[in-house]
């Protein structure tokens, strides 16, 4: 590149970490915090356990809310282990309590660990502090459980080969043209190079799906689910071809999974109307067909119609016929004002006695429901969807699925985040780790112009200021040169990004939202967004040429286990695209996870691989990096590293560049 940008993150010179571990207390009484009476609790200081340990007045009582894979309390009973081995305390107790929820009172605080189990469901371990409190407060830990049944996949996405992302980009180029043969054509060889991707799969399914092959259609989606469980757009697919064949039952089942990935999915909620209304649980029915409605847009006019059927199914004539009468009113030439016409016109020769019979879910004949298919014109449109096989979403593309029923606090998540952080890196001064590097160059066109790899020395000094915050320094060989790199493009501060903007020099130039409780990688998770604000600057990301810096708006999502607050996953991008370096993308995302030191005697939570997408110039970069080898050291007093010079304070602007 004419003028070796080299991306860099304030991290290069020291940045400030959270590794965001601590337990959300709950103060609020919709969280139950009067415990004065709870059902069938057990407290440590009546005997309710052969281990019980010496009381202390200031633990807390710890609530243990099961709930399954979608974030639903669980149904079944599951059993709940409370052990904490430094107060030599163990207890346990089903989960039947509201929610359900197994209490446990007064319990000693210290680390602990929680096991539930429950029939049908894999077993879970949680690590969990139990905090100081007073008052014995109440703390609750979330646990998901996954069925027996769920293959576990893993978090990092498969790279696909750069010549099937070329085919891949040609495939859509000529669905958008509507030469589905020549887009079969691309497809089918992208298959060949890429035969367990899941984006292949799914446009092959649209392309079925286009010629009215609805087996080959829902074989192709099933494959897209299969080798990618997350994968929006195919579970949208597959769930239509479900509908559409009358499969209800499946068809919920998949559509539920849609909206745990993109809550937002106006299609979705849609999809999922038709199917409830078709086994008879109005209720559910009618909660989807209103969400579909709030999105607006082309599925308003479906979804309206379909709720006034679903309320003239439930005896409500009055409420079924003001909705279709609004869909004639609103939407007088969509395709469902037809259903509706018909509709009113059976609700006014019917007379006083509804013509549907109202059978509840389970029984007899609701699989099949009110009608033998849903119709068509209740439906959404299914058009093939823009696939980036080489990078993935913005993260505002969709919203993540949370738990309506479990407030979140984004003050109390971020207050609590450097407890932990302290606690890990107390005794820590460096640690070093194997850092292997790969960058694929691919233009606009799809063309691979460059694929080179590389390891590195990644190096890690922990830092502390006068007034205790943690900083870290890191190198790579030894240094801070990025020359070295496959390219003249520079990735630095893995450990780092994401997590800064925890920091109060940062974090105030920052907006966040606690979006609510969902899961990263079947654990519970507090999930928080955050944006910059307009007319600030953060510093979080900074880019260099030679002759000046660029400070980079961003917004992203953090992923914080809910039972210890490490941070599990983090996510950035560009706020907006910037004109004056012609970067349309910078997205960047990072895992990350337990790494032990020491035979297991200690342990970090530290990247285990990150993965950035740009968009510059016109053309593509991904970079991906893996950490491996961690090795932990102690730096000898006489080459201790001083404390960093060139990090901006709170209110300055950043360093000049030479």
């Amino acid at each position: 590149m004419s003028n070796r940008l080299k991306y860099r993150s304030i991290a290069t010179r020291a940045a400030w970490v959270c590794l965001l571990a601590a337990v959300l207390v709950c103060e609020s009484r919709g969280q139950g915090d009067d415990a004065t009476n709870p059902t069938s609790v057990i407290n440590p200081s009546m005997g309710a356990s052969s281990n019980v340990a010496v009381l202390s007045s200031a633990g807390s009582h710890v609530y243990v809310s099961v709930r399954e894979a979608s974030g639903l309390q669980l149904t079944e009973t599951a059993m709940v282990k409370l052990n904490c081995p430094l107060v030599g305390l163990n207890l346990t107790r089903p989960a039947k309590d509201d929610g359900p929820v197994a209490q446990f009172l007064s319990v000693p605080f210290g680390d602990c660990r929680v096991e539930v189990q429950a029939t049908g469901y894999k077993p879970v371990k949680e690590q969990v502090e139990v905090l100081q409190s007073v008052t014995n407060r109440i703390q609750y830990v979330f646990v998901y459980l996954h069925p027996e049944s769920e293959v576990a996949t893993g978090g990092r996405p498969v790279v696909v080969p750069p010549n099937a992302v070329k085919e891949i980009d040609k495939g859509m180029a000529a669905m958008q043209k509507k030469k589905n043969a020549e887009a079969l054509k691309h497809l089918s060889k992208a298959e060949q190079l890429a035969p367990n991707n899941g984006d292949v799969a799914y446009l092959l399914g649209m392309l079925a799906l286009d010629g009215h092959d609805l087996s080959s259609a829902g074989q192709h989606f099933q494959k897209a689910v299969t080798n990618a469980p997350t994968n929006e757009k195919a579970l949208l697919g597959l769930g239509y071809v479900q509908v559409d064949t009358s499969q209800w039952s499946p068809a919920v089942q998949t559509l539920e999974k849609a909206l745990q990935v993109n809550s937002n999915s106006s299609r979705a909620h849609l999809l999922l109307a038709n199917a409830y209304a078709q086994l008879r649980n109005y209720p559910k029915a009618q909660e989807h067909a209103q969400r579909a409605e709030e999105f607006g847009g082309e599925n308003a006019a479906p979804a309206r119609t379909l709720l006034g059927e679903v309320l003239e199914a439930e005896g409500n004539r009055e409420g079924a016929a003001l909705e279709l009468k609004s869909v004639l009113h609103d939407y007088p030439n969509a395709p469902s004002a037809a259903v509706a016409r018909a509709q009113l016109d059976s609700l006014a020769t019917a007379g006083a006695t509804s013509e549907v019979a109202i059978t509840a879910p389970g029984a007899p004949g609701a699989e099949t429901g009110k009608a033998s298919t849903a119709s068509a014109a209740l439906l959404p449109t299914m058009e093939a969807a823009t696939v980036t096989a080489w990078a993935p979403p913005n993260v505002d593309s969709a919203a993540p699925s949370v738990a309506s029923d479990v407030p979140c606090a984004v003050d109390d998540v971020m207050e609590r985040t450097s407890a932990n952080t302290e606690r890990q890196l107390e005794s820590l001064e460096k640690f070093l780790a194997t850092e292997h590097i790969q960058h694929e160059e691919v233009n606009g066109k799809g063309e691979v112009t460059q694929i080179r790899d590389k390891n590195f020395q990644y190096m890690v000094f922990t830092e502390k200021s006068k007034d205790g915050l943690v900083f870290l320094d890191e190198r790579r060989d030894g240094g801070k040169n990025t020359d070295e790199f496959p390219t003249s493009l520079a990735t630095v501060g893995l450990v780092s990004l994401g997590v800064d903007v925890f920091h109060p020099g940062f974090a105030k130039a920052l907006s966040f939202k606690c979006e609510g409780l969902g899961q990263w990688r079947g654990k519970a998770a507090w999930i928080l967004h955050f944006e910059q604000r307009p007319g600030m600057k953060s510093y979080l990301r900074l880019w260099e040429t030679k002759t000046k810096t660029e400070e980079i708006p961003l917004k992203g999502r953090v992923w914080v286990a809910a039972s210890s607050y490490n941070v599990l996953h983090v996510e950035s991008d560009l706020r907006e695209p910037i004109k004056d370096l012609e970067l349309a993308r910078d997205h960047l995302s990072i895992d990350y996870g337990p790494v032990s030191f020491g035979n297991g005697a200690s342990e970090l939570w530290l990247p285990w691989y990150a993965d950035m997408y740009l968009e510059l110039h016109g053309k593509r970069y991904h970079h991906s990096h893996t950490l491996t080898d961690f090795k932990l050291f102690s730096v000898d007093t006489t080459n201790t590293i001083g404390a960093p010079k060139n990090v901006p304070p709170p209110d300055a602007e950043p360093p000049e560049k030479p």
